[in-house]
């Protein structure tokens, strides 16, 4: 169904949704993200862009389609954006409609029932700095689909195992993760 952008920030915002909402863009690969805590926008991107500096791409660009995939958040903040009624106003302004998808990232989500255990395996393999380094992937190299599929989730395990620099300690990572992935039965 498509909605105007505005009001779909406007319903994450009312009710103090946690999450990322991804856009996608006509003919780009690089998703432009909202990321939301109890509703409050508290970071943005665009492919490297961040914060206020990818807000203003926005404007200039065709929004496709979008998602909202609950309960994930990342450990980064962009301290130079307007507040969140205030990015609302904006794009409701702007008359930017999209597809949007119904939300993703319930607790009935395989996803969500691997992605602390994905966590888990990767902070054996390199350590406390696992837990940014999977935020960080998902956030600016992971893209799925609606909900992520197990091939989605094969390709976040590969991007993953590009962070682990010992190869004894990749193949055991992509060992537990590919065996958690087959249990939950994506």
């Amino acid at each position: 169904m498509k909605k105007l952008l505005g009001e779909i920030l406007d319903n994450l915002y009312r009710e103090k949704k946690t999450g990322i909402l991804n856009i996608a863009m006509l003919s780009e690969k690089n998703l432009f993200k909202f990321y939301f805590k109890d509703g409050e926008i508290y970071h943005i991107s665009y492919g490297f862009k961040k914060g206020n500096e990818s807000l203003k791409e926005l404007s200039n660009k065709e929004p496709y389609s979008s998602n909202f995939i609950s309960n994930i958040t990342i450990d980064i903040k962009s301290n130079d954006i307007p507040p969140t009624e205030e990015i609302i106003n904006k794009l409701k302004n702007i008359n930017l409609y999209i597809f949007y998808e119904s939300e993703i990232g319930s607790g009935t989500n395989p996803f969500y029932k691997i992605k602390e255990k994905l966590k888990v395996a990767l902070i054996k393999q390199i350590g406390p700095i696992g837990n940014k380094i999977m935020d960080k992937v998902i956030q600016e190299k992971w893209t799925a689909q609606n909900p992520p599929s197990k091939n989605d989730m094969l390709k976040l395990v590969e991007l993953l195992s590009e962070e682990i620099e010992e190869e004894e300690g990749k193949k055991e990572f992509q060992k537990e993760v590919k065996r958690l992935i087959e249990e939950v039965n994506l």
